[in-house]
């Protein structure tokens, strides 16, 4: 009886201990601060994400500034009534509350999962970053920007991320669909954006011989160029990424992601070769290739063929 009473203590204090050990946010009382008074000099309480990759609570933000503790609200303006997070600074303190549904601040939950918690940090740090403020986290920050792939693949695609229907719509933002009825300019458009300070090395510019089914492309990135027909293809997008890696490497990749259980299939936002390293070192190349395919084909350049990835 004694040794049952001894274990069930033991257990207890584990379990209080677990409990006792909280995530930090990464998001500092300097960067909180920082913003308080970037607000301030706008003589603003809101401000809003340009090209946010948080679909599900971005890109609206407003805050109250004369409050004893300072509260950032983040919603999205379209869905009034969904997600809503609060982000507070009190006593020198900075905390995370999150819900699914909208919620006043004294009745949203504190968040406790640190996988939330750094996507949470990640999306202020969108907004601080955009305000070009002065940098609190020792050269870390841009590793909570929703701009850093690796941790966003890692935290979402390959640990749990978040629950799949908050985590769908976001990455509709990083796959693009490889069955898009959209025209093909959306797909070159949302490629520049993915190649972040490389986009003003990408132009791409539309040919016509006749009708809008003898319509190809010249594509450039840099110094190189290749030409893509995409016209009576059975995948065009794919047939695009394949042209597409034929001028982007050395310096990027697309490859395609899918996933039955989430019902994606499309192609991933450019990543570099370091990147890929990364990820495979993480997770081993065999890993990283079964759930992101390699695109391989030839494809006709300005100066003859070279060989891609075949779809």
């Amino acid at each position: 009886m004694k040794e049952a009473e001894d274990t069930l203590i033991k257990a207890t204090n584990i379990i209080a201990k677990a409990e006792a050990i909280r995530p930090v946010p990464a998001t500092t009382p300097e960067m909180m601060e920082y913003y308080r008074q970037h607000l301030q000099l706008n003589h603003s309480n809101k401000d809003l994400l340009i090209g946010a990759g948080f679909a599900v609570l971005g890109p609206r933000l407003t805050a109250d500034l004369n409050a004893d503790r300072f509260t950032i609200r983040l919603s999205n303006p379209i869905y009034t009534k969904g997600d809503v997070a609060y982000l507070t600074l009190a006593n020198g303190t900075v905390n995370w509350r999150y819900a699914h549904s909208e919620v006043r601040y004294a009745r949203c939950p504190t968040v406790r999962d640190p996988v939330l918690m750094q996507w949470l940090d990640g999306l202020f740090a969108a907004f601080y970053l955009q305000a070009e403020l002065p940098e609190s986290l020792n050269g870390a920050l841009e590793m909570l920007g929703p701009w850093d792939r690796v941790r966003w693949v890692r935290t979402n695609l390959f640990e749990g991320g978040r629950p799949e229907e908050t985590l769908s719509e976001e990455i509709d933002m990083w796959v693009y669909d490889l069955h898009s009825t959209e025209r093909l300019e959306i797909f070159f458009r949302w490629i520049s954006e993915g190649l972040d300070k490389d986009e003003k090395h990408f132009r791409y510019t539309v040919c016509c011989e006749g009708d809008e089914d003898t319509v190809f492309y010249l594509l450039r990135y840099r110094e190189r160029e290749a030409l893509a027909f995409p016209a009576g293809k059975e995948q065009p997008v794919l047939y695009l990424a394949a042209v597409l890696n034929s001028i982007l490497q050395p310096d990027y990749e697309l490859r395609r992601f899918r996933d039955k259980k989430l019902g994606k299939d499309g192609i991933l936002m450019p990543m570099t070769p370091k990147d890929w390293e990364t990820l495979s070192g993480i997770y081993g190349p065999m890993a990283i290739e079964a759930r992101f395919s390699p695109i391989h084909g030839h494809v006709k350049t300005t100066k003859g063929r070279r060989p891609t990835m075949d779809p």
